[in-house]
């Protein structure tokens, strides 16, 4: 898991995005809202914490030989090094264990439109650092937590059942991920593929530790199609994810790269309704159009015209 606007700081935007950007976009999008469907696939045979720590080691690995291939590495102080310990327990570690809970008790895409609330939830971490939000901004975070009561339910909150604990976990990883994206800021120095190869390493290190402390040292291999799971988890829900962002940020900027944001959930939705059978009602609907449309109002800005535009 990456921040669009960590990894993108920089970058410039193309003002009208041709077809390849769009489809850089979709194959993004399509990447991260599988890993839900792939993730609740892969936890019915396997601990959520011990298939984070087989995902994320995969995936550094890669990273790691493309950072490497490219003559890209560099050399870490231990400033650094402390550093992306920090990011990777916020930013992966953390974050992707709790979505392996949450989608153990709730529909994969319930837990995708709950993390959908990340760009709602900087609005109160910003606050911390003074940056206030706009009325508007407020009225966007409202609207998406309206979202989330109509998706689980007002019975959700009064008990602690198997969906308040999905909810519980998913919450948490929204919550820890949005606290990360000011974290990157330790590592800032250094280019988006760094920072995502060394996040990973790092999460893969809390990962590990933490699964041989819960889980223990597994004794025997899932069977082949849950191998080959977590696999498509390792490879193409967060490598190939990584270099999608990467080529999608460079070629059109992070503003429309964050249009993944209401992708995501869509892409979902739609694996956990046609693959998983996952019900789709009229209450979860109206749930998820509430929370993509709370995001959209908070973080969408109109584009000042060149003309009005103040003076650099």
């Amino acid at each position: 898991m990456s921040s669009t606007d960590a990894v993108a700081r920089g970058k410039l935007e193309r003002p009208t995005p041709g077809l390849v950007e769009i489809a850089l976009l979709g194959g993004l999008s399509l990447a991260w809202g599988t890993s839900y469907m792939f993730t609740k696939i892969a936890v019915q045979a396997v601990s959520p914490i011990t298939l984070i720590a087989v995902r994320t080691l995969i995936a550094s690995a890669l990273m790691l030989v493309y950072l490497s291939a490219k003559g890209a590495l560099p050399r870490l102080s231990r400033r650094d090094i402390a550093a992306f310990l920090l990011v990777g327990l916020l930013s992966n570690a953390a974050p992707l264990c709790l979505i392996a809970i949450s989608v153990q008790h709730i529909d994969s895409s319930v837990t995708a439109t709950t993390m959908a609330l990340v760009p709602l939830l900087t609005v109160f971490y910003g606050m911390i650092g003074g940056v206030y939000p706009s009325v508007r901004s407020v009225f966007g975070v409202l609207v998406g937590l309206t979202g989330i009561v109509v998706l689980f339910g007002p019975e959700v909150f009064l008990t602690f059942g198997d969906s308040a604990r999905g909810l519980a976990a998913a919450a948490g990883a929204s919550l820890i991920f949005s606290a990360s994206l000011f974290s990157v800021r330790l590592v800032r120095r250094h280019d988006s593929a760094a920072i995502t190869t060394f996040s990973l390493m790092a999460a893969a290190f809390w990962a590990v530790i933490f699964a041989l402390l819960v889980d223990g040292v597994p004794h025997m291999l899932p069977s082949a199609g849950i191998t080959a799971t977590v696999l498509v988890l390792a490879v193409w829900n967060t490598a190939a994810a990584s270099f999608l962002m990467y080529a999608t940020v460079s070629r059109a900027g992070p503003a429309f790269t964050s249009y993944n944001n209401y992708l995501v959930p869509v892409v979902a939705v739609v694996c956990g309704a046609l693959i998983l059978d996952e019900t789709l009602t009229r209450q979860s609907i109206m749930g998820v159009i509430l929370v993509l449309s709370g995001v959209a109002i908070s973080t969408v800005r109109r584009r000042v015209r060149p003309d009005a535009a103040p003076p650099a």
